[in-house]
């Protein structure tokens, strides 16, 4: 989400990270994000992913604009990205948008191109008195279609999971 030379952000976010997946090191894959869980699939020959990116907004962009943003930046990457859906959450404090892109990637060095799925949650999280200075949080699962009913339940209970931990109150982390 944000550029590698950006500002690092330090913040205790906390999930549940469902049964199956494992964390990985984002450098390893070239992922910009946080955190990075992948679900091994012996079966497929791709192993879907849950990323959790976060980012520093004073611009006052609405939630949207972020997740206009996403898609920009993965059209940039794969063939072929189209919103499938997209419907608002959350409230005016804390907003949030949920999106359903499907993406076909270009045949590489990696292998065939494929189609797949990514289901985004965006959540703006206030840091001050105003709305315009706040945290973006993007948390996307991506997997092949066939992969979607099983992988889907997965993400959604990480996002339910979710939070900003009050470390002086959780002094396990979690």
């Amino acid at each position: 989400m944000a550029d590698e030379d950006a500002e690092r952000i330090d913040i205790p976010l906390g999930f549940d990270v469902p049964t199956g997946w494992t964390a990985v090191d984002p450098a390893t894959l070239g992922a910009r994000a946080a955190f990075v869980l992948v679900r091994p699939s012996p079966d497929d020959d791709y192993n879907p992913s849950i990323t959790i990116g976060i980012d520093r907004r004073a611009d006052g962009a609405d939630i949207s604009a972020s997740a206009d943003e996403s898609i920009d930046r993965i059209a940039a990457a794969v063939a072929e990205v189209e919103l499938v859906d997209r419907q608002p959450i959350g409230d005016q404090r804390a907003p949030g948008i949920t999106q359903v892109l499907r993406l076909r990637t270009a045949a590489g060095p990696g292998g065939p191109p494929r189609k797949l799925v990514q289901t985004q949650v965006h959540l703006a999280i206030p840091l001050g008195d105003t709305a315009a200075d706040r945290l973006v949080v993007e948390i996307a699962c991506t997997c092949l279609p066939t992969q979607a009913a099983t992988v889907i339940p997965d993400f959604q209970r990480l996002v339910g999971t979710f939070h900003i931990r009050d470390d002086a109150a959780t002094p396990t982390g979690r």
